[in-house]
């Protein structure tokens, strides 16, 4: 198994099904989303043929109209975000690759769409985008957004993330609680002094980036250190060896989301590809919510020449 479909598998299978990048103040399915792909929709003829690219477990489809005859497939590389797909949209066909090695016919679609996707598997996704559409087709695309909404907050949880290990932090948090369990009291006292060091820059990460696994992470093991009499020993080391999981998938997630934010180079180049594969009236713009001083994403679309 690659380390990409690793990753993104160890990602579905722990968090929601939803797996959202772009939410509102709710925690949400952000309305912007749902409006942006409800118009795109509304343009498709009837019976037209879709594919989502890198689809996760289906978040475009969420917004379809409810009286829709299109043919919907999708791709991605982790199984798992697939199965989690088609158990909300069992009439999807699924297939599990990646964006850049699609096993399907050229011209076999008349929509290509895809939304924080295809652009994890690099340039080579657009191509093959290009590739699989009709005469005629359309791709429609938000894609992530170097320094912009997402990605910079992306960036900070990321930074934040990587202290929480250079700090050694969770190894410290073990340390003392199992010395506190023990009763040795010079132990006790060794442990939290090494502890509130290793802590120092994990709590100001916290006024840096309020949102993110390190403040998580520390939150819940205070709270589970200082009520201790009401939990075994192994119940918190057990949740302290379950948050290191979650801190490499998290670290892992993050890491990916970042290299895949497109500069406006990465776009003159998709742009380059897209001409050369008889895309016309390509497109591509910021993607800006009310609220939101960057953008959130690039807007990009384009549409094949018709024979």
């Amino acid at each position: 198994m690659s380390d990409a479909k690793k990753g993104w598998s160890d990602y579905w299978e722990k968090d929601s099904a939803e797996g959202e990048v772009f939410v509102d103040a709710q925690g949400e399915r952000h309305p912007a989303l749902g409006d942006f792909w409800r118009a795109h929709f509304e343009s498709l003829p009837d019976g037209a043929r879709v594919i989502d690219l890198a689809s996760g477990a289906g978040s475009i489809y969420a917004h379809l109209p409810e009286d829709h005859t299109f043919q919907l497939s999708a791709t991605d590389i982790s199984d798992v975000a697939l199965r989690a797909l088609q158990g909300r949209y069992p009439q999807v066909s699924t297939i599990e690759c990646s964006a850049d090695a699609i096993p399907l016919d050229a011209g076999s679609f008349d929509a290509v769409v895809t939304q924080f996707g295809a652009e994890y598997a690099g340039i080579g996704a657009f191509p093959e985008a290009a590739r699989l559409l009709a005469p005629g087709g359309k791709f429609i695309a938000l894609c992530h957004f170097q320094d912009g909404y997402i990605d910079s907050g992306n960036r900070r949880q990321l930074a934040e993330a990587k202290i929480v290990v250079e700090q050694a932090f969770i190894d410290h948090a073990t340390r003392m609680i199992t010395a506190a369990f023990s009763g040795d009291a010079a132990t006790l006292k060794s442990a939290q002094d090494a502890f509130v060091t290793a802590a120092g820059p994990v709590v100001e990460g916290m006024s840096r980036c309020k949102k993110g696994i390190h403040t998580y992470l520390y939150q819940g093991f205070r709270q589970l250190y200082e009520q201790r009499q009401q939990y075994d020993l192994a119940d918190i080391t057990g949740w302290l060896d379950a948050m290191r999981g979650e801190l490499d998938i998290n670290l892992d997630r993050l890491s990916r989301m970042c290299a895949a934010a497109l500069a406006e180079s990465d776009i003159d180049e998709i742009r380059r590809i897209f001409e050369e594969h008889g895309l016309k009236e390509v497109h591509c713009t910021p993607f800006e919510t009310a609220g939101n001083t960057l953008p959130v994403a690039w807007n990009l679309t384009a549409q094949k020449g018709s024979k």
